[in-house]
């Protein structure tokens, strides 16, 4: 082992420990050969060197092979020498055997790499060289792949190695030999069986991150079609579908520089919305070699498996991809499709079960109920949770029942929270029309409830022999009205639809229920007393409960009084009998209408209940606001036929004749004035519009308030539709307190949402929402928190998206001088600074004590020694190191709003540069160009990529400016360009980080692209005048009109 490695060793010595004065100019593969390499021997001289480090990597593995039978003894190739020998022969089989035998944008990106540790200059490949099909390059790949892959199947630790460092190279070179057209088609066959070899051969979690990083925007398509299809059906490997969540979750949070994780594993991953919405898109994207069917057949079961988990963000994740990618889309989620019948059908036959798939035991009861809960609480799409649950409306309500008359708290408390969520979300009275006409329900004429086998509840076929007696049905119906107007004061109705409700309830009493009347009408007047007693107790609670919200509209006192009229005067005509209806609930009805003793305490027969229904009506009529409290006038036709009956009747109380001959007589009075009526329809059509929106906005309020994100989530919605009709009962800056406060709400699709609206409302009301946004961001005294102010910052981006032109004046000033403030070395936050000298003493104190607990010092997780190297933990140290010094800044601001505020000055400057206008732009170039100079280092790169999007910014407002023909009267020009463009190549020749690099290259690509349009006469079409003044900020030539002549370039002919 030792002779083999010694022997690698000094073969790839003269690349290993090379210095810059060593073979200067040549290959790594000259220098490896040892010979000054001619055109024609190029490739055979690769051939040789890479056969050799073939051969050098099959010696050490037949040693590790050898060594495999010995016991206890040390592996020279796990310690730091072993492995930089074993990283260097595998570079070199990727880096001059792989990468330029490939067609081009086949394997990952050279930059994306892991760096090499090999010095020199590799050989690489143009982008219009191909390797059309040259023998010697399908030779080459063809023997690697035969060298190596072997050796990666095996359980050796070279076979780790090669997992680590070259797994996704021999993935590409087997693509290329397996699909690329340039090769022989029998060749293809043969490497097509080898590319989804190695595919299966590895775990999901491996082929994530592999597959995605050799799709780029230079791959070929026919490269990337088979590894798309490849990386499409991952999700139905085993747990696959939870990798995918990983791998994106960890996508996402490199890409924001937070952890993707709790510190609890047990917990799941924490996921951004927007790494949900990636997620989402690809686990609902249907391979194309798969039907909908198979696919989401093979994924639900992970879904669920999900949904079911006891980590909440695991939940979360779960809903969000259900609900959203499936159940939320027509095509995959509606009912009768596969995405329904996985996801929705398992849980309605659950709780609405058929005859055939009775009985439900009462663990998949309980299941359903847990996946129904989850998708209702962690869901924010209110239309989700109203498709789930209104066809479960009256099963749920039974179960809600049944669960808390036998005493299963948390049952009825789960239910409960559902039905909570839906009577909110939908707030229309449908709803609780139907439960009070099935108050007692039981189950359907197929099963019912009963207790389960643990202690909770199942559903059974229903015994025809089993009955119920009346007196326990009797004392169910307090409850289950108390549970009704429970459920009724969390939905947030309006008076005119709890009147309706009233009116329903009441008229049932009265005149019996619909289907009692078809029966009626058939010849068969049995009534149901047990039902009639049901309506009366109902309507009694309706009444004590909500009398004042009921009398108060008169649309409500209409529907009171039409029926008990109707009713009595059916009655009166059918030979004069009397209804018997129980003295307790006409007392109730007695409860609205008494007042100054014109009507007695107690109404014993049905002519008392007319005259008191007939003296609200007459004094409601007789009211000056009656009409304008917004009932149509023509809504009365509808009693005119019962007055005129009993003005023209004789009674034993003549005072009722009377009573309704004066009403009549009022209401005939007031048709006879059509066009006043018209002119107080109108207006009272304006105050209903009021009125509407001062209801949704205190239903909003309230909404807002609640625990549940989809109640929320509606809330929202409706306070969003009042800003975007610019209601005038809004509070602009109460309102816009109110949707900063939302920033900090813990959903993100909630504070999302919020910054949109904040967007609307500024859009209305800009300097208001912006002023103070910007005070929020600035944060004086330093009473917000990190997090808070980046969402406040983001709030601030978007508003300033949503101003456009209306960025201008004094708000266009206070944003740029507010960011320039912050982005400088200005900020000062001593609070900040005491809170992290507070929190190091803190830890540093608690690993004191962990420490004397352990007698000795606690290890980190970092192990470096030279018996190997914790790559992974390296590079966490190293990102908790960058993570560190974004915040350790002492006094200053941290770094992560330095960066934020760049970028919002970027928003500014590219949304409306006019209105920043020339002072500003001038200090922001100004700040960027100090901030790619002074500051360093890696934690700092942030703050540099922001800065030099400042500059980007700047060209493209001019630019744009320009080409709308819009004479800013400043501009890059003269010595200030020429020291943009300095310190730009200066930081593309220093800066380590490579983001900082590429965004640098593009903005001097852009500036030169700019500075060409503007010498040709493209940036004004003024007779080829271009902007200059004598008056110039430095950065940036600035003046007021001033401009010179400069030759046109013309074509000769």
């Amino acid at each position: 082992m030792n002779a083999n490695l010694d022997e690698a060793e000094r073969f790839l010595a003269p690349v290993l420990n090379r210095t810059k004065s060593d073979h200067r100019g040549s290959s790594i593969v000259e220098t490896l050969s040892g010979h000054n390499i001619v055109t024609e021997q190029s490739d055979q001289r690769r051939w040789h060197v890479i056969d050799k480090a073939l051969c050098m990597f099959c010696h050490l593995h037949a040693s590790c092979d050898d060594r495999s039978t010995g016991i206890d003894q040390p592996e020279p190739l796990s310690t730091q020498r072993g492995q930089k020998v074993v990283n260097a022969l595998l570079d070199l089989v990727v880096l001059e055997g792989i990468y330029p035998s490939v067609s081009f944008g086949i394997g990952v990106p050279v930059e994306r790499r892991l760096k090499s540790t090999l010095k020199g200059e590799f050989t690489t490949r143009s982008l219009g060289e191909t390797s059309g099909g040259r023998p010697e390059d399908q030779r080459l790949l063809i023997h690697i792949i035969n060298c190596l892959y072997p050796i990666s199947l095996s359980r050796e630790a070279l076979a780790s190695s090669i997992q680590d460092r070259m797994s996704v190279d021999l993935i590409a070179a087997a693509g290329e030999l397996a699909f690329s057209p340039a090769w022989d088609v029998e060749i293809g066959r043969q490497f097509a069986l080898t590319f989804k070899e190695i595919i299966e051969s590895k775990s999901a979690l491996e082929l994530i991150p592999q597959l995605t990083s050799l799709l780029h925007p230079s791959c070929p398509d026919w490269f990337r079609s088979p590894v798309s299809s490849s990386l499409s059906v991952l999700p139905l490997r085993p747990d696959g579908v939870r990798q995918m969540i990983n791998f994106i979750a960890g996508s996402a949070s490199d890409e924001s520089g937070t952890p993707s994780a709790t510190p609890h594993q047990s917990s799941g991953p924490t996921v951004s919305l927007e790494a949900l919405a990636r997620a989402s898109k690809l686990l609902t994207s249907v391979p194309s070699a798969m039907t909908p069917d198979t696919y989401i057949s093979g994924l639900a079961p992970q879904l669920l498996d999900l949904l079911d988990d006891s980590a909440l963000d695991n939940k979360r994740i779960a809903s969000c991809i259900i609900g959203t990618g499936f159940l939320s889309r027509r095509k995959l989620g509606s009912p009768g499709t596969t995405g329904w019948k996985c996801f929705a059908q398992p849980i309605f036959d659950a709780i609405d079960p058929p005859l055939a798939e009775c009985p439900v035991s009462e663990t998949r009861l309980k299941l359903a109920l847990d996946r129904l809960s989850t998708l209702v609480r962690f869901h924010s799409n209110p239309g989700l949770t109203k498709r789930l649950v209104s066809p479960n409306l009256l099963p749920l309500w039974g179960l809600l029942c049944y669960a808390l008359e036998h005493h299963r708290t948390n049952w009825a408390d789960q239910i409960h929270v559902i039905l909570r969520t839906y009577v909110k979300i939908s707030a229309a009275e449908t709803q609780f029309l139907l439960l009070s006409d099935r108050l007692l329900w039981l189950g359907t004429a197929a099963w019912k409830f009963a207790p389960g086998t643990r202690g909770g509840i199942e559903i059974r076929k229903y015994d025809a022999e089993e009955s119920n007696q009346i007196d326990s049905v009797l004392e169910t119906v307090d409850g289950r009205i108390i549970q009704y107007l429970s459920l009724l004061r969390e939905a947030v109705l309006t008076d005119d639809q709890l009147c309706k409700i009233f009116a329903h309830t009441s008229k049932a009493w009265l005149l019996g229920h619909p289907s009692q009347q078809r029966l009626e009408a058939l010849g068969d007047d049995t009534k149901d007393p047990l039902e009639s007693l049901i309506y009366a107790k109902l309507t009694y609670q309706l009444l004590d409960t909500y009398k004042d919200r009921i009398t108060s509209s008169f649309e409500g006192i209409i529907q009171l009084v039409d029926p008990i009229l109707s009713a009595f005067v059916a009655e009166h005509q059918q030979a004069g009998s009397k209804d018997t209806r129980s003295e307790q609930s006409r007392t109730g009805l007695g409860e609205i209408i008494r007042h100054d003793n014109e009507v007695e305490d107690n109404i014993h027969d049905a002519q008392g209940t007319a005259s008191s229904a007939l003296a609200l009506l007459s004094t409601v009529l007789g009211s000056p606001d009656a009409i304008a409290g917004g009932t149509d006038i023509n809504n009365l036709d509808r009693v005119q036929d019962s007055l005129d009956y009993i003005a023209k009747t004789n009674f034993s109380d003549s005072q009722l004749s009377m009573t309704a001959s004066n009403t009549l007589l009022l209401l005939q009075s007031d048709r006879e004035m059509p066009n006043v009526f018209k002119t107080i329809e109108n207006k009272a059509k304006g105050v209903d519009i009021l009125a509407n929106d001062r209801n949704n906005h205190r239903k909003a309020l309230g909404f807002l308030s609640d625990e549940l994100a989809p109640v929320r989530a509606q809330g929202l919605s409706t306070l969003t539709d009042l800003v975007s009709r610019a209601s005038p009962i809004l509070n602009v800056p109460s309102t816009g307190i109110l949707l900063t406060s939302l920033l900090q709400d813990e959903d993100e699709y909630i504070y999302l949402s919020a910054i949109k609206t904040l967007g609307l409302l500024a859009s209305i009301h800009p300097k208001t929402i912006v002023m103070m946004l910007v005070e929020k961001y600035i944060d004086t005294h330093e009473e917000s928190t990190l997090d808070v102010r980046i969402k406040i910052g983001e709030a601030l981006n978007k508003t300033i998206e949503h101003l456009g032109q209306l960025l201008a004046e004094t708000v266009a000033q206070t944003v740029g001088e507010s960011m320039i403030a912050i982005a400088s070395r200005r900020g000062d936050r001593p609070k900040t600074l005491q809170k992290r000298e507070r929190a190091k003493q803190k830890a540093a104190k608690a690993r004191k004590q962990a420490e004397d607990a352990w007698d000795g010092q606690i290890l980190g997780g970092c192990n470096s020694d030279e018996e190997g190297i914790d790559e992974e933990g390296m590079m966490n140290a190293h990102v908790a190191k960058i993570v560190d010094g974004w915040a350790d800044t002492g006094r200053e601001e941290d770094i992560r709003i330095r960066a934020s505020a760049l970028s919002i000055l970027s928003t500014a400057i590219e949304t409306n540069i006019a209105g920043v206008g020339a002072t500003i732009t001038s200090t922001a170039v100004d700040c960027a160009l100090a901030v790619l100079k002074l500051e360093k280092g890696q934690e700092r790169a942030i703050l540099r990529r922001a800065a030099v999007m400042v500059i980007m910014s700047v060209i493209r407002a001019i630019d744009a400016a320009g080409e709308r023909d819009q004479r800013l009267g400043f501009g890059f020009a003269g010595e200030n360009l020429e020291e943009v463009v300095t310190v730009l190549r200066y930081v593309e020749v220093t800066d380590g980080d490579e983001v900082v690099v590429g965004h640098v290259r593009a903005v001097v690509e852009s500036l030169e692209a700019w500075r060409q349009k503007s010498l040709l006469g493209f940036a004004s079409e003024r007779k080829g005048e271009v902007m200059d003044t004598g008056f110039e900020f430095r950065g940036l030539g600035v003046g007021v009109g001033g401009a010179r002549k400069v030759g046109r370039i013309e074509e000769l002919t």
